[in-house]
This record gives structure tokens, sequence and C-alpha cells, in this order.
């Protein structure tokens, strides 16, 4: 959850608190550690955190943690500014205008600890509650502190201290499904996919049961269950005019779409069970935060840390920036105020090599890479792709078929294109095709060809009653067609856009999309989403019950048991083609503008504006940058203005990307306060984008079927 507290303002070196997230970054990489804790001198990458689709995924968890908190009226956030669901003490609303950690501790402890005796005190709940023990320090989304009667106690009563956390990630309580699942079939170990969410609540119950001993420590999971279905008013639970007992929010809880899960045993486990990650020993959990905070303690952090080897876990690195001047100095030497880029400062101190050498493509970059691969690799001292050669791969190619590219080809082929490039400043981009085999793949095919696009979106928090979190919302496609007339022309044939605030476009959805695909021909999609989400539909009697009997069966003929299976572009471009550029990716959005550097069909169809639609007019998608190469055509839409095609700013920037596409209609379907001009923006952005990618399938199969005939 989001803190809507004071910013946190830590001790100083060398007395560094381990926090959750600090927890969750080394788990990534213990080195980061040094560079986390010195932001100003090591600053991150944001170019991950800034993607639409993990932005998108951050505000669907922020909405879910706010649900979760109107569950619990009588919480209090720690922290400015106070936030109270319902009147609380003096103490309680004291908690306004606290300037650190350390008060932040204070407050929360004079809260919780209380007189447990005093009838104001049977429940308390609090947000954000700071809870320090040594140095370790940790912020739960809630702590629920609950007296429950014991005679047989001292005082009469036995204080229960809650630890929840709350988790966007989808659960589903039915008994039946495996989503709810989190034991290993041994029930010895945590499912991997849960791993990291035991882990985090693990943490924070460690620290608050040093920080509280006498107290029971439970430790919980608050969840979104996609076992239970939005009645249309359960999004807003009913406040209470007092402190609810604990029955009252366990019922609230059970008429929401959130689930509190006991975890106890699974944190347990967690906590004494061997923990993997760069540089590990065999150490337990448990043992490893220990390690850490003393090494955190350090005076010298980055000599505490020094020994985590580089490897695979680079790949992915948050603090790999490439814009980051070269100081000319050692790491030893450069002085603190000097900005550095973490991952250079961990390869030039493996390797020897300097920071502008680092710039160049590396190991890590390798696509499809393994663990195995790059340790090879860096063991024998090939650090950069075009140190590889053919024999790095020649065992595995050895027993590979011929018909297909397959990863270890792909992997090559990467890294010829680099070592070509290395030598010749003017080297051409180039493509390989497996003509034979796609060849065969298209004579299948049958005009028309129809390529289809799925805008989706799987709220957390559903829109309409009668859906269960994170279920599927169709409410955009796009549809071009390719006749055959040998002209190669490219036709915007139709679409599909519902933003009516209110109503579901599922079925809608399902009636116009057999309108567009009802003749013959060949349908296509990139990858499989599309399969995934029409089968998801059909498989609805809501959503189907006012298809006839014939559209029901057209659109399952597309499934891909179906008669007439919609294509996998992405899989034939995985089996078939590699272009240079593309990083051995798939992705259409990785294969657009190199297939248009290779292809003197898509320069010559795309290379003046002559592209028409409903949504462009005399638009030119062939562009080139001072390199002479093609402009990425979702760059060129990300500086179109949806209202009047002048220059956009961030305000108003086109969506360029899936998750920019559901935030786009979140907003359309919950901000109440949108303009028309706003929402049109957003409705023409959305036109625009699916639009795009339809036109880059057929952008592609167009230049397939130039590079066949050649």
């Amino acid at each position: 959850m989001a803190n809507h507290g004071s910013t946190k303002k830590l001790i100083d070196p060398p007395l560094r608190y381990l926090t959750k997230s600090l927890v969750r970054t080394a788990l990534t990489c213990p080195r980061k550690l040094v560079y986390a804790t010195n932001p100003k001198s090591y600053p991150r990458n944001d170019s991950i955190v800034k993607d639409p689709f993990v932005k998108h995924l951050a505000d669907e968890g922020k909405r879910f943690g706010d649900y979760c908190r109107r569950l619990f009226p009588h919480g209090v956030e720690i922290g400015p500014p106070a936030r109270t669901n319902a009147d609380q003490n003096s103490i309680i609303a004291s908690a306004h205008a606290i300037p650190d950690a350390e008060e932040l501790v204070a407050c929360t402890n004079q809260i919780i600890q209380q007189d447990d005796n005093s009838e104001s005190q049977q429940r308390v709940t609090i947000f954000e509650g700071a809870v320090r023990s040594g140095p370790f320090f940790v912020r739960p989304d809630i702590l629920d502190k609950i007296v429950h009667p014991n005679p047989a106690s001292r005082t009469g009563s036995q204080t229960e201290l809650r630890v929840i956390e709350v988790k966007s990630k989808s659960y589903d309580s039915r008994p039946s499904s495996k989503r709810g699942q989190m034991w290993n079939v041994n029930k010895k170990s945590v499912k991997a996919n849960f791993l990291p969410y035991i882990q985090d609540i693990a943490f924070q119950s460690f620290v608050v049961r040093r920080a509280f001993p006498d107290y029971d420590v439970s430790s919980w999971l608050m969840l979104p269950d996609c076992g239970k279905i939005w009645n249309g008013v359960n999004n807003n639970p009913s406040l209470f005019t007092e402190v609810p007992t604990l029955d009252d929010t366990l019922n609230a809880i059970n008429e929401s779409t959130a689930f509190l899960l006991n975890v106890d045993e699974l944190v347990e486990v967690a906590l004494s069970s061997k923990v993997s990650f760069p540089g590990s020993n065999g150490e337990t959990f448990a043992e490893t935060v220990e390690q850490w905070a003393e090494q955190l303690s350090c005076e010298d952090l980055e000599a505490s840390f020094s020994e985590i080897p580089i490897g695979s876990q680079c790949a992915s690195c948050t603090y790999r920036i490439k814009s980051l001047p070269d100081t000319g100095q050692s790491d030893a030497n450069r002085p603190r105020d000097i900005t550095a880029a973490g991952f250079d400062v961990c390869w030039e101190k493996a390797t020897g090599l300097g920071r502008d050498e680092l710039q160049q493509p590396l190991v890590v970059d390798l696509y499809g890479y393994s663990r195995e691969t790059i340790k090879k690799s860096i063991e024998q001292g090939k650090f950069f792709l075009k140190d590889l050669s053919a024999d790095d791969f020649k065992s595995k190619k050895e027993s590979e078929p011929n018909d297909k590219i397959s990863s270890t080809r792909r992997q090559w082929y990467q890294v010829s294109s680099l070592r070509n490039e290395s030598m010749n400043s003017f080297h051409e981009p180039q493509y390989v095709l497996k003509r034979d085999s796609l060849r065969q793949e298209m004579d299948r095919w049958q005009y028309p060809w129809h390529f289809v696009d799925f805008e989706t979106a799987s709220p957390v928090l559903p829109y309409y009653p009668g859906m269960a979190p994170y279920e599927i919302i169709a409410f955009q496609f796009s549809h071009h067609i390719i006749h055959e007339d040998r002209t190669y022309e490219v036709c915007h044939a139709s679409e599909f856009l519902h933003t009516e605030t209110g109503v579901c476009p599922n079925e809608q959805f399902l009636h116009a999309l057999y309108n567009a695909t009802r003749t013959e021909g060949t349908v296509f999609q990139w990858s499989t989403h599309e399969n995934s989400v029409l089968s998801s539909l059909l498989a609805s009697n809501v959503y189907t019950s006012s298809l006839s009997l014939h559209e029901k069966e057209t659109l399952s003929a597309l499934l891909s048991d179906g008669s007439r299976p919609m294509v996998d572009l992405c899989k034939l471009a995985a089996d078939y083609y590699y272009v240079d550029g593309s990083g051995g990716s798939s992705s259409i959005k990785r294969l657009l503008a190199p297939t248009m550097n290779v292809s003197a069909r898509l320069k010559d169809i795309y290379g003046h504006p002559a592209y028409n639609s409903n949504n462009f007019v005399n638009f030119q998608w062939y562009q080139q940058d001072d390199k002479g190469l093609a402009i990425d055509p979702y760059k060129i839409l990300s500086g179109i203005n949806p209202v009047n095609d002048g220059v956009s700013d961030e305000e108003t920037s086109s969506v360029t990307h899936g998750g920019g596409a559901a935030t786009a209609f979140h907003e359309l379907q919950c901000n109440i306060d949108l303009s028309e001009q706003d929402r049109r923006i957003r409705e023409q952005s959305l036109l625009r984008y699916c639009e795009l990618d339809t036109l880059s399938m057929a952008m592609i199969v167009q230049a397939w079927q130039s590079f066949l005939e050649q």
C-alpha cells in the first residue's frame, strides 16, 4: 500500500534501518543495499517504474489498499495528515505533523501500549504504523490490536496484535480453485508465486514480535478474492458509528470482495527456510535479514557487500543507467557527491573495465539467457556479447531442427549482428527467415486476412455488478484487412470502443467481433491474448445470452480448438523470423521498427503521407532518424495530440502501451470529474493505439510477403 504519511527520514549512516522494501530489493541482489541507501550518489533507472503497465499495476494495488482500509472505518493513519474514519481519542488525533521515523514509532507505541483494560482500547487499528526493533523498521499496512477475554490470564484478557499485509495478488477462496493454494505438495515449502508475499509479511511479523514481545502477534494477508462476486454495493463498505467489534469487521470483509487469510504457518516456514539470492550460502530467511541488518550498520557499507558476484541478476538491475558521465576516476576515488551508476560500479570492480566500455552490449543482454550461460561466460572473461563466438553455441546447435529458429540460434544471430556492427560502422541491418517453413504456413491462409487486437482491463475492484475481481473486460478491438488483389494495401476495416460508464461492454464486444470477422478468411492475433479473452467471454452465459447460435458457433470457431482458429503471428515470428535490432525478441513492438529497416516494401508503402483511416489522415508511418534508421511508429504515436494532431505535452500524451490503455479505460469508467474534452482525448488515444497494433501486424506480414518473393 502507498504511504500517505510523512516522507520517511531514516537515521544517518552508519546506523541504517533494514525495511521491507530493502529486504525485497536485497533478495534480488544484496549489493543493491549499498545503492538503495545512498540514492543521491546512486540514482535508480526509473524506466521500469515509469512503464505504463507497471504504473497501472501500482495504481490497482493502491486502489485495493484504499478499499481495504475502508473495511476498518475506525482505523487511523500514522503520520500527517492524520486520517481517521471515526472519532478517536486525543492520543490518536494528535498524530499530526510527525517529522521523522523515531516520532512515528513513538506515536505508534503510544497508541498500541495504552491500558488494554480500558474500554476504548479493546480494539485499535492503525494504518501505516511505524514499528522499530533495533536495526529493523517496518510500516505494516494494517496493525489491528484486539483484546480477547481470557479468564486464565492474570489480567483476565489476552492481547492479539494482527499484522495485516494488503496485496493485490489474485486469490480464490473456493476450495476447488488452484489459485488459493499457497503450499507446495509436501506442505513444507511455499509456492514460488506466493513466496514474495509471504516473505513480506514474514519480515514484518518478525520485527513486530521483537518490538512487542508481550503480545500474541499473528500474520495475515488481505487479498482480492476472485471467488466472490461484487453485488454493486460492497466496494463502498458502510461506516460504523462506533468502533466495530472483530465480528463486525469479519462480516464486512465477508460481504466485500476481499479475503482475510491467516498465514502464521506459512510465515514460520518462510522464516526457517533457506533463501536463495546472489551470493547466498544456505542461510535461512531469518538469518539472512539479521546478517543484512548487521552489514547495514557497518561504517564502510560498500566493503560489507563487496563479495556479491556479478551474474544473471544484473540483466534486470535497476541501477543500470547508460547516460551518466564518466568522471575518469575509479570508484574508490569518486567523490560521493558525483552521481554514479551502481551497475557500473559492480562491473568495474569485477571486470576491471571502464565505464565507457560497459555501455556496450554485455553478456547479460543476451536474448533468453540462462543463469548457467551468463556464469560460464563471465568465468571465461567474456563480458561483452561480441566476445562470444559460434563455438559457444555449437554444442546445442548440432541437435536442433533446421526448419525453425531455435532460441540458441536466435542468440547467435543477435551476437553475430553485434560482431558485424563492431567491425563495420556502416553495417546494414539484416534479417533471417525460414522461407520454406513460413511459406508452408502462409499457403494455408485464406483471403481476406483479418488482423485483430483486443484491449482489455482486469480491475482488482470490479466496475460492474455481477463481476469478480480481475474478471476480464473487453472494451476495444481494432481490425485490419488485406484482400487478395496483390496491391498489398491494408484497410482499417472496423473498430470497437465502448466507454459508457456503468455498462459492461463484453456482450456488445462479442456482437461487434462477430460482425467484423464473420466473413471467410484467416484471422490473426499476436500472441495468445485474444484467444484467451474470447474463450473466457464465450464461457460466460451472461455475455453470450443475446448471441444467436450462429454467432456463438462462428466466434467459437476462432478458438485454438475451433474449425477456423486464429493464427498466432507471434509464434510464427519466434519460429521463423529474426531481424537485427530486435534484441532477439518476438514482441511486435520490438520487431516493427527493425522490420521497417530491412523491408523496401514497407518503406515504399509507408514512406510518404498516404495512410488514411477514421483516426489518421494522410499519415506517414515510415520516418527516419538522423542515422537513417526507422523511427519506432509507437514513438511517433506518442508525439501525436489526440485532439488537434499537434505535438502533445506530457499531460495529453497518447496511449502507447496496453497498461496505458487499461489506465485510460479506468479513468473513463471511474473519474467523474473528466470533462468531455478529456474523455475525447482518451478515447481518441485508445482508438489510435489499438489501430497501430493491428496495422503493425499487417505491416510485418506485408514484409514477409515481399521477403518470400525475393
